[in-house]
């Protein structure tokens, strides 16, 4: 043990003898403890794709191009109700297709005459339902009657010309309760009415979705009821029909029932009394199903004309994914039942996906929106499917045309000669499938 310890002492002493020794010592001889520059290893990378490869621009994609002719006004001509189904004179049934634009105080600038052109030859689309901000806001016509009446004429006014039907919605988006504005309501479609009473384009849709509750007063006490449909809704559109047909004796009027516009059976059970009268239903094809049909198939089977004048392929809040299989469900079903219908919707600014257009993207401004002729780029899943259902009715389809890329300048001079003498022009590629100018 002894000698273990002594030897232990002695390596400590040599150690710091060394350590002292090397404080004297020139810095020429004191081993380096860094490798010399040369020596020195260096991290090498390689280039990622996006360094070393440039994306080629893409050009402008092909817009969609006219492929129905044919007005549906001079098709089908004074519509009218029979036996539950919308007919011509000769009471052929008819069968609208279209699309409905979301509330017009968000579709600033966008309800145009190249839009609702687009809307007719390029998709389809039959019948256009404006929807007229009604709610007790600023931007409503309840409370800023000449901007929205102005807006609406001028919206019917291109639709007339297009030879395309027009549905006037009433459209409050957050008073469920009908009788809240029932006078504005009155004032408003018996000025339609007076302008459009002679025009076979005009569709009034008096209410939109009655839902919630209302208060009502009862022995000085107040409380609140549901907003029904034969206590509320019904009451309501006996006042506006007995209006609009002391002006317009013939021009169809569509009621939005109770719940959403899905008291179908509510409304088959206590009608309005009147000639052209007929029962809006709404619909989320991802989220209802058999049984909200099979309420529709049982009010038509008591006569009453019912038309889907507002339906998303996504959910209630438009926000989900399409579900094109219940969506085609749904379709086949319309078409089954002869019942008209109009997509919700198009227009807005609005990104969402129940949105047949993209609106945000950074490929397209606001002004190639409002220029229509949309190219495919910018309709969305949901425009996609909704446009190929509206021109398959038409027997037609838009053509598939690829975009080509954006040819680059010829940096060369004309008479530059390649490799194999020829001129150094580049040669230009099949025109065949470039988009029109």
């Amino acid at each position: 043990m002894r000698i273990k310890i002594a030897s232990l002492i002695l390596i400590l002493a040599m150690t710091v003898s060394l350590v002292s020794c090397s404080k004297n010592l020139g810095p020429e001889t004191i081993p380096s403890t860094t490798l010399p520059p040369e020596t020195v290893p260096t991290e090498t990378t390689e280039p990622t794709a996006t360094e070393t490869t440039e994306t080629e621009p893409l050009g402008p994609e092909p817009t969609s191009v006219p492929v129905v002719s044919k007005m549906p006004i001079k098709k089908y001509g004074m519509l009218y109700v029979n036996n539950g189904q919308l007919t011509t004179k000769n009471k052929t049934p008819v069968v609208l297709r279209g699309m409905s634009s979301d509330v017009i105080s968000e579709c600033q600038g966008f309800f145009g005459a190249e839009t609702v052109k687009t809307l007719a030859e390029d998709w389809g689309v039959e019948v256009l339902r404006i929807a007229v901000p009604a709610d007790s806001v600023e931007e409503s016509y309840v409370k800023n009657s000449e901007k929205y009446f102005k807006q609406t004429c001028d919206i019917i006014d291109l639709c007339i010309k297009q030879g395309i039907y027009v549905i006037v919605n009433w459209h409050p988006s957050k008073d469920g309760n009908p009788l809240a504005n029932q006078k504005k309501a009155i004032e408003f479609f018996t000025r339609i009415a007076g302008v459009y009473t002679d025009s076979q384009n005009v569709i009034y849709e008096i209410s939109n979705e009655p839902n919630g509750t209302r208060t009502v007063k009862s022995k000085n006490k107040t409380k609140k009821v549901n907003v029904d449909w034969d206590n509320t809704v019904k009451p309501y559109a006996d006042a506006v029909v007995k209006a609009i047909r002391a002006i317009d004796n013939n021009n169809i009027i569509i009621i939005g029932t109770s719940d959403y516009s899905r008291d179908i059976d509510k409304a088959a059970k206590n009608p309005v009394k009147g000639t052209g009268i007929c029962y809006s239903v709404h619909f989320n094809a991802y989220t209802d199903g058999e049984e909200l049909r099979n309420k529709i198939a049982d009010a038509q089977s008591k006569g009453i004309c019912v038309i889907a004048t507002e339906w998303k392929t996504t959910d209630s809040s438009g926000v989900s994914a399409p579900h094109a299989e219940n969506t085609a469900k749904w379709l086949d079903f319309l078409d089954e039942h002869k019942i008209s219908w109009c997509n919700s919707y198009i227009g807005g600014n609005n990104s969402t996906t129940s949105n047949a257009l993209i609106f945000g993207g950074e490929r397209y401004t606001l002004e190639d929106i409002f220029a229509g002729h949309w190219p495919k780029g910018l309709l969305s899943e949901s425009g996609l499917i909704v446009r190929n259902r509206l021109l398959a009715a038409q027997g037609t389809e838009q053509p598939e045309v690829e975009a080509k890329p954006e040819e680059l300048p010829n940096e060369f001079p004309d008479d530059y000669p390649d490799d194999e003498g020829d001129s150094g022009d580049i040669p230009e590629g099949d025109n065949e499938d470039k988009p029109e100018e």
